[in-house]
């Protein structure tokens, strides 16, 4: 057995909304990438011959998993300011048009996991352009544990996105067997960029092969109006969802701000994950998700970046406007809580609990190590520091990230 090297520094490990094992002189043992132990330094038994020891200065957090980013809008990341359908048509969509060459998207995909690992991104749900092509650019160059797909979108766009999307299931199946599901994702961009026989197909094939399934729900007003036109024998957006078999405990939906008490107790009753993009509602001006509303009834979520629209594909930044926006509206929230949503419950979002997300034995060695902050010495102070900074700050601040026992240092 090859011998394990032993990370000593503070330790922050969550279990969940409220709870967090904190360990002030902590230890973590690895060994090929995967995590043996975790506890404090002296409880664990000492470094075995031939085990190294690494002191770090520092905080250790698990690696941070962000459900719901679009790494093909991330060169133009909080460049335009606009309400959703026309930022879209106006912004977006061309520099998606962009990813139908290769060499374009390869050299933008390097930048995109070099940056988000940089920023201590270690998993996610990953959207794509509609060329199939620019997910096996993506896939190839990914450093961490994503799930990508190709935005099925062969309506309600421009000609070019349009030709380039999937029209059947027909078309997706060679490029989903390729990947699998451990890799691939079910990617109706929203419902008015397919018709109901195409988002029906997709559902049945997504349960079929046990793909998981992203999309968006309830953004904007203007989109759920846009949505009941099209959709005129569906109840509201969520219906049309459930009609086609899209939703269920694999599905992740990203945003979920402007939805009826009916939809809720429908994502609830399926087993639905919620992606909840803070920064990027804040930057649209979409609205708050309701987090309430999603405590009521039980539904499970994850924090999200939502790159390009939110404007920093840093978890941190996320955290930061998630605490900033609920409790303005006299929600409570907390510090662990933000923690949690930004690791382990990504990690249960996309199957992978029992993979990572936080540090328990045999799981993936995926960490990120945090500055030391002054002032208050624990968690909940720790966390409100890392999440004080601006944007700038937060992108820039020197980090190390670990992927599966890889150490390096950042920043």
């Amino acid at each position: 057995m090859s011998a394990a090297t032993v990370y000593r520094a503070t330790i922050l490990n969550p279990q969940g909304p409220e709870r967090m094992a904190v360990y002030a002189d902590g230890a973590l043992r690895v060994r090929e990438g995967r995590i043996e132990a975790v506890g404090a330094f002296d409880a664990l038994s000492p470094p075995r011959a031939g085990d190294t020891l690494v002191e770090l200065d520092g905080v250790l957090v698990p690696g941070f998993y962000d459900v719901h980013i679009h790494w093909v809008q991330h060169r133009v990341r909080g460049r335009f300011a606009a309400e959703l359908m026309p930022w879209l048509r106006e912004y977006i969509w061309p520099e998606e048009a962009r990813y139908g060459d290769a060499g374009f998207a390869a050299a933008a995909a390097r930048t995109f996991f070099a940056d988000t690992v940089r920023a201590g991104t270690v998993a996610g749900l990953c959207y794509s352009s509609p060329h199939p092509e620019a997910v096996r650019v993506a896939v190839a160059a990914a450093q961490g544990d994503w799930l990508i797909g190709d935005a099925v979108m062969p309506e309600y766009a421009p000609a070019e996105l349009r030709a380039a999307s999937i029209h059947t299931v027909d078309e997706l199946d060679p490029l989903a067997r390729e990947l699998g599901p451990a890799r691939y994702a079910i990617t109706p961009r929203f419902a008015l960029n397919c018709p109901a026989p195409l988002l029906a197909a997709l559902g049945a094939y997504a349960q079929a092969h046990g793909h998981f399934v992203q999309t968006h729900l309830s953004e904007s007003p203007q989109e759920i109006r846009e949505v009941a036109a099209a959709f005129p024998e569906a109840e509201d957006y969520t219906d049309v969802y459930d009609r086609a078999g899209l939703l269920g405990p694999r599905s992740v939906l990203g945003h979920c701000i402007h939805l009826a008490p009916r939809e809720w107790r429908v994502l609830a009753a399926r087993g639905c994950r919620v992606a909840h993009c803070p920064s990027s509602n804040e930057a649209l001006d979409s609205g708050r998700m309701p987090l309430e509303r999603v405590r009521e009834h039980g539904v499970h979520w994850a924090l999200a970046s939502d790159v390009g629209a939110g404007p920093s594909h840093a978890m941190l930044h996320v955290m930061q406007r998630f605490l900033a926006q609920h409790r303005a509206a006299g929600v409570p929230v907390t510090g662990v809580e933000a923690l949690y949503r930004a690791t382990l419950a990504g990690a249960e979002c996309m199957g992978r609990a029992a993979q990572g997300g936080n540090f328990e034995p045999d799981k993936r060695a995926d960490f990120v190590l945090l500055p030391r902050p002054g002032g208050t010495p624990d968690a909940e102070g720790w966390l409100a520091d890392w999440t004080r900074g601006t944007q700038l700050e937060l992108e820039s601040r020197p980090l190390g990230t670990c992927l599966a026992g890889q150490w390096r240092a950042v920043g």
